[in-house]
């Protein structure tokens, strides 16, 4: 089964949020719900790596093109990628993804079909293609991985785990807004509650994360927080860690 690429949704354009450290809002959605999702993408001395990728429209990507190359895609969530394949077709960019994570065709991830590979896999210890960049993988199932950048302080870049929905403006729908609120995923510095709930990662691979120094965490559902974002999570880790 060949890749499958699938239409640009509507989004918002490129902000760069810290130097070197762009952020665009998009949409996804399932039944009748739309709720935003953000790319991240880091530019360096070889070009630009994308994490958390959303396919951008012409205007997006002339907008992209006008900051540098894309070499890399990096797939942080289980439950994102569906754009990676676009990327590498459009880019020939190289796509890496935790091992464990799969594309595929429906919701069951054991049986529906896988319909891409990445190019190469990130285990416990893996170099991302980011100079002095750290890769924590939190587990679970499917798994996750946040990454550590070393600059403006300490910058993590997290897919469905670290959370600042805070609001639901951008591109929420009123039904998405309701279902969300209803089923508590709203609320700043959160932990993805369908994450916690759906994936069941280990509490003491995300208290880890703790002994990292950040200011700054730019996730994929919500608003970058940057200034004192260590503080900030640090409850809501540590009521995991409790739990667990």
């Amino acid at each position: 089964m060949g890749p499958r690429i699938v239409p640009a949704e509507p989004h918002g354009p490129l902000h760069e949020v810290l130097p070197g450290l762009h952020l665009v809002r998009g949409r996804m959605g399932f039944g009748p719900a739309r709720f935003s999702r953000n790319m991240t993408v880091v530019k360096h001395q070889q070009g630009l790596v994308l994490v958390n990728s959303v396919r951008l429209d012409e205007a997006g990507l002339h907008a992209l093109n006008t900051l540098g190359r894309v070499t890399d895609v990096i797939r942080l969530a289980g439950g994102h990628g569906r754009d990676d394949p676009f990327y590498k077709q459009h880019y020939g960019a190289t796509v890496w993804a935790v091992r464990g994570q799969r594309y595929f065709v429906g919701t069951d991830p054991k049986r529906g079909r896988t319909y891409f590979e990445p190019d190469r896999w990130l285990d416990e210890g893996a170099v991302p293609p980011l100079p002095g960049a750290e890769l924590l993988i939190l587990g679970g199932s499917p798994p996750e991985a946040v990454l550590v950048l070393p600059v403006h302080g300490g910058t993590v870049i997290a897919g469905d785990s670290l959370q600042n929905w805070a609001t639901t403006t951008g591109h929420f729908n009123l039904a998405g807004g309701i279902m969300f609120r209803v089923m508590g995923f709203i609320g700043p510095h959160r932990l993805g509650k369908g994450w916690v709930d759906g994936c069941s990662p280990d509490p003491r691979r995300l208290h880890a994360l703790l002994d990292r120094r950040f200011d700054n965490v730019l996730p994929a559902h919500g608003d970058p927080v940057l200034g004192g974002a260590h503080l900030k999570y640090r409850p809501a880790i540590a009521a995991l860690s409790a739990q667990g």
